[in-house]
């Protein structure tokens, strides 16, 4: 009985860093969600009162919206590319045996390195002088640079490099603890191997596909770095909108909505996404 108290005991107190840890993010947040019923002016600043102006202005302004649909947009891209090329990886991660953890290093390895520097990097490559602009004028396939730099491409391409390892890792952590004998019964049961994969793997791997597209489309969302440095003013999304409106303007009430509706949506789709596949893992 006093072994099984401590035990009780023992658990929730292992979460107490982590909470201590997000308190403050939670504070803030709940800081912003008042600021973003205040009013503004230009002359007094931020004006205490109750007001849904701002949040109607998110949907109403063009360029507020089009910000908007421009982040959703780049992170369901981002996502479902990252869900097709990271599978496969995280399949062979998972069946390399020795050299599982070689790949795992190579994986992690560039997550060591800032997302600044590695949004420089990306400048590098695809400038006008870069490798991409080179072979594509060595191929034939451009008479000229084309331009590469400062497009909805270039922030895509970015945001997939950042953000894929977190699509490999669930997925390849859940591929390890199928049992490979259920793929060995239904091919002697006759089943092809695309088939093996599609009714008996791909099913198996569901939470490793849902824990990877949520953690993707959750950073995709939230990334500022990518859209402002490669992004170059040409690609508005409600991070680098929030920035302007806060910190150029100052109008913070304004920002602060922005925030608000972009972390609801967000939290919404990612709620109904999770819905859906959890539900369809029930019935298969």
């Amino acid at each position: 009985m006093k072994k099984h108290l401590q035990t009780d005991w023992f658990a929730p107190a292992l979460f107490a860093p982590g909470i201590l840890v997000l308190l403050p993010l939670v504070g803030a947040f709940v800081m912003l969600v008042r600021y973003s019923f205040n009013d503004w002016d230009p002359m007094l600043g931020m004006v205490p009162a109750w007001t849904l102006e701002n949040y109607y202005y998110v949907f109403t302004d063009p360029a507020q919206f089009k910000g908007l649909v421009t982040t959703l947009r780049i992170s369901l891209v981002v996502t479902v590319v990252c869900l097709f090329v990271g599978y496969p990886v995280a399949v062979a991660i998972s069946q390399a045996g020795r050299y599982r953890g070689l790949l795992m290093f190579l994986l992690v390895t560039p997550m060591l390195t800032d997302v600044l520097i590695r949004a420089y990097g990306w400048m590098v490559i695809l400038g006008p002088n870069g490798p991409v602009n080179s072979l594509l004028m060595a191929s034939g396939l451009s008479s000229g640079p084309a331009r590469l730099m400062y497009t909805e491409l270039a922030v895509v391409l970015e945001l997939i490099h950042e953000n894929i390892p977190f699509m490999i890792l669930p997925l390849a952590a859940v591929l390890e603890r199928i049992n490979p004998a259920l793929n060995d019964a239904a091919m002697n049961l006759g089943a092809s191997p695309a088939r093996t994969f599609f009714h008996v793997t791909l099913p198996l791997s569901r939470p490793g596909i849902i824990a990877g597209t949520l953690l993707v489309f959750a950073l995709s969302s939230s990334a500022f770095v990518a859209p402002l440095v490669l992004g170059g003013g040409n690609v508005s999304v409600m991070t680098t909108l929030m920035q302007q409106t806060m910190l150029t303007t100052l109008n913070w009430p304004q920002g602060s909505a922005q925030s608000v509706v972009l972390v609801g949506l967000v939290l919404v789709l990612l709620a109904g996404y999770g819905w859906v596949l959890s539900r369809g893992r029930r019935t298969t």
